[in-house]
């Protein structure tokens, strides 16, 4: 892309970066610090970053992949702080492990996932969403039932609402989903 196709980005363009991004890239900070208040301060000065350095306006990809990459770097260097090990003493860190491409990789993959299928969710009518999430909990159909007083055969109806939306949504990350359901 050329210099002049380029743009600061607009307050706008940044408060839906920040809301389309912020949710999974704590979550992806979390799965290295496993500390969900220090992804969260993590993510923001990640954020505050971008905004100070006035970053272009290329494409969403392109600075979703920068965000990914900044909050695996400061987690990184977070870890290796003094501060850090001398509050995490006991606790064995496999920092080899966690610093490799393919750790990074497969975390990116697990949030995107993960947030896809959360999106969808909320999409769905409110029944059909509480019948969701009460059978990823592992409610049987008879607890979501009494949990919801409804009939079996209407949890059973919601089920398959939910399953053909989600699917015509999901498209091919359902198999995925499904995939992982039968691990768990």
């Amino acid at each position: 892309m050329s210099k002049d196709k380029l743009h600061p980005m607009s307050i706008e363009g940044y408060k839906s970066l920040f809301d389309a991004l912020y949710p999974p890239l704590c979550l992806f900070a979390n799965k290295y610090l496993k500390d969900m208040a220090t992804s969260e301060d993590i993510v923001q000065e990640v954020f505050i970053k971008i905004w100070e350095q006035k970053i272009q306006s290329l494409n969403f990809y392109a600075i979703k992949s920068y965000l990914y990459t900044a909050v695996k770097n400061r987690c990184l260097n977070y870890l290796k702080s003094k501060y850090h090990k001398s509050l995490v003493q006991s606790t064995a860190i496999d920092f080899d492990q966690i610093a490799t491409e393919e750790f990074f990789h497969a975390q990116i993959t697990i949030i995107d996932t993960y947030s896809q299928l959360e999106t969808a969710i909320k999409k769905l009518p409110k029944k059909c969403e509480r019948v969701i999430r009460l059978s990823l909990k592992d409610y049987t159909n008879k607890e979501i039932a009494q949990e919801m007083s409804i009939s079996k055969n209407t949890v059973k109806s919601q089920k398959r609402i939910a399953y053909e939306k989600l699917r015509h949504s999901l498209g091919s990350l359902l198999n995925i989903f499904n995939f992982f359901c039968t691990l768990f």
